[in-house]
């Protein structure tokens, strides 16, 4: 059963993938990976940067991002300040060669089709180059360079002043990150390795509301895969500044994971058990910012799986140190049902001391200290059901649930300062002591034929009650969306998706909440495919028909752009 809340991001690596790699729920490519959020059409997401963003899906219950919430399936991403962030992606991706670039339609190429008078100035391209050759007995190099200049120009006038240098690999529009690495590694069927390094520049933003600019020279990175141990080490030589106020400091990290996870024979019994733990180590000099408690964490982890029968399941997870625990769980029952058809009825629970466990303990602002901890716990609850049934061709689904939380996390503003266009706030991460409730529903069709076509048709609603302008976000309260994706003469692949979102509100980022119109939006993706040669040329049109936006405080527009890329596979 393909239930609507397990539904995943997708995972296109660089656009020009093999259709077969797409994910089902959407097959737009994103602009460059760890992107699917700006063409989700589930739930909310606002986009600030290509490293900051609110990610939610309709119906996951509780108030916090996605991307605040740790969890050993995120083991691999990047923590960018207290989020965990798939951008940028050291993921190393499959042996090819490939070139990408697009612009904010509005750059000079497109002049003469849009206006004669009044014309934008540059909209900020989108680059990358890269490289992964074929194996030779195992072994492999690769390489890239990768930066997204898209939601840069907004900001780009107070950001410039906090750096004395071009802030990029290449270019001029002071990106929101730009990655260079390199490296080499080994691969077969039992093992996987790898060593990487390089130079980034990324800006990250902080529970003030700044933009802090961090160049690592170098980020090295090493993974090493034997059969079911996963294990991540990376070593981060952080330069942070503030040319304007002749403020600078450094952070040499070591941070990484260790996994095992459940084996075949595991897999097989009524108990599955995996475990790991994930760790940080930082030695700051200077003015950085931020504070790691102790400069060090260490947090282990279990995970356990109960399946004495097939229709029943539960599944938990715990992690804890000397500072926090967080746990997550949930009971699922699936009845029997006719084939082609399933009834899943469940229950989950988040509770813990931090979303977050990995992430700094303060911040440091114009001589403040910013808690990033709030005292006491949180606990989610939530209960859901959930459909499918497929007749032919033909499958529709829905899903409904119900929540409530207490101790959700939030911020309380002690002031905010105003300087130029961005504004910034004073205060501490606190806690909603009060229980915040929330009702859902979704439902879907699926229609495909074969190969050739596929349509899919979701509309959802939630409805949350509580103290709203403590909320750091108010979610939308709707959305719909109509996508459909064709592969003709299986060489021909065109995927496009219409979907609207109603009005979602941040309402602690600025003295007055700032409202996000609800808006219709269109993207879409051509490419062909030639697949005697390897060879994949694609096209995607993002933000079509959506007004030109600030989606986050402090963020820039989300505007309508091209992304191509050419990549020939070996």
């Amino acid at each position: 059963m393909r239930s609507f809340l397990n539904r995943l991001f997708c995972s296109f690596g660089v656009p020009g993938l093999l259709l077969a790699a797409v994910a089902s729920h959407a097959s737009v490519d994103a602009e460059m990976e760890g992107m699917e959020v700006d063409s989700r059409d589930d739930g909310t997401f606002l986009v600030g940067s290509p490293t900051y963003y609110y990610d939610r899906i309709l119906g996951a219950g509780g108030l916090h991002s996605e991307s605040e919430l740790w969890s050993p399936e995120k083991f691999r991403q990047r923590l960018l300040f207290n989020r965990m962030s798939p951008l940028p992606s050291w993921n190393p991706l499959p042996p090819s060669i490939w070139l990408k670039t697009g612009n904010e339609l509005g750059d000079l190429i497109y002049q003469d089709f849009i206006t004669t008078k009044d014309r934008p100035s540059n909209r900020t391209p989108i680059l990358e180059g890269g490289f992964r050759s074929p194996s030779f007995k195992g072994f492999w190099v690769t390489g890239r360079a990768f930066q997204d200049d898209h939601f840069s120009t907004a900001t780009m006038s107070s950001r410039k002043k906090l750096v004395d240098d071009e802030f990029s690999i290449f270019g001029e529009n002071y990106p929101l990150f730009s990655t260079l690495y390199a490296g080499f590694g080994y691969s077969d069927g039992w093992k996987n390795a790898s060593v990487l390094g390089g130079e980034e520049y990324v800006w990250l933003f902080s529970e003030s509301s700044r933009w802090i600019p961090v160049h690592y020279k170098p980020r090295v990175e090493t993974r090493i895969d034997v059969g079911n141990l996963e294990t991540t080490v990376a070593y981060e030589d952080a330069d942070y500044q503030n040319y304007e106020k002749k403020e600078s400091g450094e952070r040499k990290e070591w941070n990484g994971s260790l996994r095992y996870r459940c084996g075949d024979a595991c897999r097989r019994g009524m108990l599955q058990l995996s475990a790991g733990l994930s760790f940080r180590k930082v030695d700051d000099s200077g003015i950085v910012y931020t504070r790691l408690e102790d400069d060090r964490v260490i947090l282990p982890f279990m995970e356990l799986k109960f399946e004495p029968a097939r229709a029943f399941a539960a599944h938990a997870m715990f992690a804890i140190n000397d500072r926090d625990w967080l746990v997550q769980d949930s009971i699922e029952f699936r009845p029997a049902a006719p084939a082609k058809s399933g009834i899943t009825l469940g229950v989950k629970n988040i509770s813990g001391t931090r979303l977050n466990p990995m992430a700094d303990t303060e911040e440091f602002f114009d001589g403040d200290t910013i808690s990033l901890t709030a005292d006491g716990q949180m606990n989610l609850v939530q209960g859901y059901a959930s459909f499918t049934d497929t007749l032919g061709n033909v499958e529709i689904g829905g899903r409904g649930s119900f929540w409530a939380e207490h101790g959700a996390e939030t911020f309380d503003v002690d002031e905010y300062v105003v300087d130029e266009n961005m504004v910034y706030r004073h205060g501490d991460v606190s806690r909603i002591n009060d229980w915040i409730k929330g009702v859902t529903g979704e439902l879907w069709m699926s229609i495909w034929y074969q190969e050739m076509f596929a349509f899919k048709a979701l509309g959802g609603f939630e409805r949350i009650d509580g103290e709203e302008k403590r909320f750091e976000v108010t979610p939308a309260e709707f959305f719909a969306s109509f996508s459909a994706d064709w592969l003709l003469r299986k060489s021909f692949r065109i995927s496009h998706s219409l979907r609207y979102r109603s009005d979602a509100k941040w309402n602690l980022r600025s003295r007055d909440p700032l409202t996000v119109k609800g808006d219709w939006f269109w993207n879409a993706t051509f490419e062909q495919q030639f697949p005697l040669y390897g060879l994949y040329l694609t096209g995607t049109l993002l933000h079509v028909l959506g007004d030109e936006v600030i989606e986050t405080p402090n963020g820039a527009h989300n505007r309508l752009r091209f992304v191509c890329t050419v990549r020939k596979t070996f």
